[in-house]
């Protein structure tokens, strides 16, 4: 956005918004923006955990099937998001184009459910990198070098005050990086981005190099040596004699599976959020956002089918079941994840370095991205005046938002010791339907825009105005992003194991948020037409950069 210094005091208000210039800077490259998606739904991460997910959940399914189906039926997602931050490249996302195009309390409404799914996830994650990223790679390093000790910390690391106390450390880390210049902050997300993706690369080499009779060798020495001596086949074994008995796979339950489905490109159209600081987003941002995609669908194909190759699927289901149905469990120490499995795969202490490493850096640089994007939220909804002036604040020097960077990581602090001290998350929180809703509302600016705001449709790129069959393809990119979350709004509740509890008192939850969304709007709306300014002519301008 504009390169004008913008003082670190509280912004004086002029007119509609708090001041002429935002006063962020457009420094994402489209590279920054590829990097910075794709940390965004955590391609390490997701890696690891899908195939404990599937065997949990969905233990009859073929992942391959439901990987694809997702990925094709995510491609509407892409694609509208990646036009929409292309017309109106502003911080904000769905904010700036509901409120554009539909109206601003609408825009409001849906950034503030999808903010506080963000919120959530910001103290989820922080629990996840110490519980799955540091004592897995614990777990893994200890086994290569013969370290008791270290396969005992990982067992003691994942505790609730261990949990707490170094998954807020985690998260004033990410405030005081959030802070900085946010071309310094690119160049972390690169720094960090080379060693998660070299990790990734190694786990599939040791994929593609191992055979499913070492795994199965190494893995019973491992068992041996360390755990309680159970074995491959007497986990199968111990798994069908407890009751485990999958049904058959089939397209319905695959696609029924959609939730996971689109979980794992959760975060692949963040940029959108920092549209503001995107250069030349009409081209960056659907190129960015669809490369972003496609990649990641050419490593999950790549990396499940070998992974199933190698440990099996009968065995991954028989590790699920044996520990969340039987008392004795599996026997396995930690969380039988994918790295965990790579790692007992080689002796190598440098590989498992780099796999641990990596582990870590996906899980802990996603927290990075999403309180990026929450900053951006707040920011524009203190720019545009419904949220205090004083959130809008950036500094002079590094052009950063500090004082929404400061609110969220406080806030995730609260939500992380929520998660690990009570039953709260297990009670009320449906992550999965929160954010769903947010973009099954986005969908609307999307299908109304020819229409609602013909000005900005006819000044958009050619791909933008493209039509098929008469109707505009933003439209059809809409209906389908609409379909989408409705499939997954209805499946995520026939599978609360996965997105989150589906009782009253969740369900009342989620319409809480929406709806005091919706309340504080038409607060802000009466505050501010007591000062003289009409809210609702933010329908009519974009904000200034």
């Amino acid at each position: 956005m504009g390169e004008q210094a913008v003082s670190d005091t509280v912004p004086k208000t002029e007119g509609l918004f708090v001041r002429q210039s935002s006063g962020l800077v457009r420094e994402f490259r489209p590279t920054d923006v590829f990097i910075f998606n794709t940390l965004g739904y955590a391609l390490g991460l997701v890696i690891a955990v899908v195939p404990t997910f599937v065997a949990a959940l969905w233990p009859e399914q073929n992942v391959l099937l439901i990987v694809t189906l997702g990925t094709i039926l995510t491609i509407s997602n892409a694609l509208m998001y990646g036009y929409l931050a292309g017309v109106m490249p502003r911080s904000g996302g769905d904010y700036v184009y509901l409120s554009r195009v539909v109206h601003p309390g609408a825009g409001f409404m849906a950034n503030w459910g999808f903010t506080w799914s963000q919120f959530l996830g910001l103290g989820l994650y922080a629990a996840f990198t110490v519980n799955f990223g540091v004592a897995v790679a614990l777990a893994t390093l200890g086994n290569a070098t013969g370290n008791d000790r270290l396969i005992s910390w990982s067992e003691s690391v994942s505790g609730k005050w261990p949990t707490f106390l170094i998954g807020a450390g985690i998260l004033i880390v990410v405030l005081a990086v959030l802070s900085l210049n946010t071309r310094v902050i690119r160049n972390i997300f690169l720094i960090g981005f080379i060693p998660a993706m070299i990790g990734t690369f190694v786990t599939i080499g040791v994929l593609l190099t191992t055979s499913k009779d070492e795994f199965v060798s190494k893995f019973n020495a491992f068992m041996a040596e360390r755990a309680d001596g159970q074995t491959y086949q007497g986990i199968i074994d111990s798994a069908h004699q407890a009751g485990f008995s999958p049904g058959s796979a089939t397209f319905v339950g695959a696609l029924l599976a959609i939730p996971i489905g689109y979980w794992i490109y959760i975060g692949f159209t963040y940029s959108a959020y920092i549209g503001g600081e995107v250069k030349q987003a009409a081209k960056t941002q659907p190129r960015m956002i669809m490369a972003t995609l496609g990649f990641a669908f050419l490593v999950y194909l790549l990396v499940f089918w070998r992974y199933y190759d190698v440990v099996g699927k009968d065995f991954t289901n028989s590790v699920v079941y044996l520990n969340g149905n039987t008392d004795a469990g599996s026997g396995i120490p930690v969380s039988p994840v994918l790295n965990f499995f790579a790692g007992i795969m080689t002796g190598s202490t440098t590989l498992n370095v780099l796999m641990g490493i990596s582990f870590i850096l996906w899980n802990g640089l996603l927290l990075f991205v999403i309180a990026m994007v929450c900053t951006r939220n707040i920011f524009a909804w203190s720019f545009d005046g419904i949220a205090p002036k004083q959130l809008a604040t950036v500094s002079e020097r590094t052009h950063a938002p500090w004082p929404a960077a400061i609110l969220i990581t406080a806030i995730a602090i609260v939500l992380l010791a929520l998660y690990v001290f009570t039953s709260f998350f297990t009670i009320v929180v449906n992550y999965i339907v929160i954010f769903s809703i947010a973009f099954w509302m986005a969908s609307f600016a999307a299908i109304l825009l020819p229409y609602r705001r013909p000005e900005l449709f006819a000044a958009a790129p050619a791909a933008v105005r493209r039509k098929f069959g008469g109707v505009p393809v933003m439209t059809l990119l809409g209906i389908g992003n609409l379909a989408l979350f409705t499939l997954i709004l209805i499946a995520s509740y026939k599978t609360p194991a996965f997105s989150g509890p589906t009782s009253g008192r969740a369900n009342i939850f989620v319409v809480a948020i929406y709806v005091s969304g919706a309340l504080l709007y038409f607060v802000a709306r009466a505050i501010q037409r007591r000062r003289g300014v009409n809210l609702d002519l933010l329908y009519k301008e974009i904000p200034p950069e």
